[in-house]
């Protein structure tokens, strides 16, 4: 390899969606001279997202850096495992094209993210949510998982900082969550839908409530509040979700200590004799470059991050694996939904795409065998139900009939989900595979199976969302998806486990590896769990700004 340039920083951080983007802000705001390292590009919210113009329904979508014809770009297209007996009601049905089911096996992992300055946040629907204290202990306390090695009051200082760095709207009085001061913008009333579902809801003792979300209801930053136009999911075209490009990073450039490389790939890591990150190499514009720092922070995510540790030609286990569970206990998105019809319009296109949750079944449950809590949700705004156009496209029939049909159904399907939390499982893993991308990196194969814990609790969810349609109106349910059979992994982690005990996981409380000192993980894939439903991002932040601070610290002390 030919490096035509080397040079040398604080700090490289690698990745710019929420661990990354708020690790290089705390960084720098400590005084730390960082180069923040992007394989997309920069995003231009007025000129990129499909939603500027008025075919918005029939555009590409904006962000398919990481699509392929076989899949994702990372991963081998490979069938899962055999489904389990028992749980066919599970399974997913109506959906457009038709040879998905049935199937005796669960579809190829399908991984939801983008490549681009703000990552995944750049496609994210805002949920921001502090996960509950249980969470933090759901071993001790339930049975179920493993206990974090810390707990909700040390991280609530650093949920507070990435509120405010968000602008995050919200209701402090949600009687599921730890007490808590304001947020800092009010919570977004509920949408036409919502209220209705929340009638629906109160018949069955719940409380449908408001999300918080980091679509702010005011200007933060001099940036636009929320126009509640749906569109997230699109890239928002006011600049007015709080994606880590717009707020994090943008802060972070603001002090004139961040320099940022976009379209720049890292290829690998380089070690010194002692065991410790010397330099890093990456790709931009079919040049390699290298890149020296006293400490690396990874945050390309929780398939990305163990694929380039495992990938190391030095080591025949790859870095930072001497326990032997960088991979490992991959936690994917166990969730349902089903998509149900109203016989009168209920303008489910109206509003924030996800803007209330009923959290009453967010504690696991500890009987025979201990599972996951989980959340149910309203999603308004998704997919094929998010525009006219987009809509007319799915119903049969043409010219009047057509016409006619698309006048009475136009508004009235609603998104009913559930997440929940998966069981961590050492054999649930990503491994390298024997065939090559064209940097020559190893292709990753996932291996991810619900176990029965998982699979009672999407059985769970679904009677509860059936419950909640039909105490809510609808008359039909259009379309039901399941992770039983389709992986939708939209929230990943687990594979670099933080812990105690450098036997049983890869870093420890602070994102620091057990064997390379001077290296850090900020993503996904050092959660413990997944808070039972929640949304990880808001913790994934404020972990980042934890860590950061941790770094900071420790440079201070010449202990790096």
């Amino acid at each position: 390899m030919t490096v035509t340039r080397a040079e040398s920083f604080d700090a490289v951080v690698v990745g710019s969606g929420a661990g990354g983007g708020f690790a290089a802000l705390g960084l720098v705001e400590a005084g730390m001279r960082v180069l923040l390292l992007e394989r997309g590009r920069r995003f231009e919210p007025k000129r990129d997202f499909p939603m500027n113009h008025p075919d918005w329904e029939l555009r590409p979508r904006a962000f398919r850096d990481t699509e392929t014809a076989t899949g994702d770009v990372s991963l081998l297209l490979e069938d899962g495992p055999p489904l389990q007996a028992g749980f066919s009601h599970l399974r997913s049905f109506g959906l457009p094209d038709a040879s998905v089911s049935p199937r005796s096996r669960r579809g190829a992992f399908h991984y939801l993210r983008v490549f681009g300055l703000g990552g995944t946040t750049l496609h994210y629907q805002g949920e921001a949510h502090r996960f509950s204290d249980h969470a933090f202990r759901s071993w001790t306390g339930y049975g179920f998982g493993v206990d974090w090695p810390l707990d909700y009051a040390e991280l609530a200082p650093y949920y507070e900082r990435a509120e405010q760095v968000l602008g995050v709207a919200g209701d402090a009085t949600n009687p599921y969550k730890p007490p808590r001061g304001s947020f800092p913008t009010p919570a977004h009333p509920l949408s036409y839908a919502s209220q209705r579902v929340a009638r629906g809801a109160a018949k069955l003792g719940w409380q449908l409530l408001p999300n918080s979300l980091a679509l702010p209801t005011r200007s933060v930053d001099g940036r636009s509040p929320c126009q509640r136009s749906g569109g997230c999911v699109q890239g928002c075209i006011f600049g007015a979700k709080s994606s880590v490009d717009q707020t994090a990073i943008r802060r972070a450039e603001h002090t004139g200590r961040l320099q940022i490389r976009t379209e720049s790939r890292v290829l690998g890591i380089e070690m010194d004799a002692e065991r410790r990150v010397a330099a890093v190499v990456y790709r931009n514009a079919k040049t390699d470059h290298r890149v020296r720092s006293r400490v690396l922070v990874l945050a390309v995510g929780a398939i990305e991050t163990p694929r380039l540790l495992l990938a190391h030609q030095g080591q025949r286990d790859g870095i930072a694996n001497s326990s032997g569970l960088v991979g490992r206990y991959l936690m994917e998105t166990v969730s349902v939904m089903v998509r149900v019809r109203f016989d009168d319009r209920i303008y489910a296109y109206k509003g924030p795409p996800i803007d209330s949750r009923i959290w009453n079944f967010s504690l696991p449950i500890r009987d025979a065998v201990a599972r996951s809590g989980y959340v149910l949700g309203v999603a308004g705004t998704t997919g094929a139900f998010h525009g006219p156009m987009s809509y007319a496209l799915t119903l049969p029939g043409i010219g009047r009939a057509h016409k006619d049909l698309m006048r009475a159904r136009f508004g009235t399907v609603l998104t009913l989900f559930g997440v929940a939390e998966q069981e961590p499982r050492a054999d649930n893993r990503v491994t390298l595979a024997d065939s090559k991308d064209g940097d020559g990196i190893p292709l990753l194969r996932v291996h991810s199976a619900h176990s029965d814990v998982d699979l009672r609790a999407l059985d769970a969810m679904l009677t509860r969302l059936k419950d909640l349609a039909r105490a809510s109106g609808a008359v039909d349910v259009l379309q039901q998806v399941s992770s039983y059979d389709l992986p939708m992994a939209a929230h990943v982690a687990g594979t670099c486990r933080m812990g105690r005990d450098a036997r049983t996981s890869v870093v420890d409380a602070y994102g620091r590896s057990h064997d390379v000192r001077n290296l850090f993980i900020t993503d996904g894939s050092v959660l413990p769990g997944q808070g039972a439903g929640d949304s990880p991002s808001l913790t994934i932040q404020a972990l980042a700004l934890r860590t950061a601070d941790h770094i900071a610290t420790l440079a201070r002390r010449r202990e790096l």
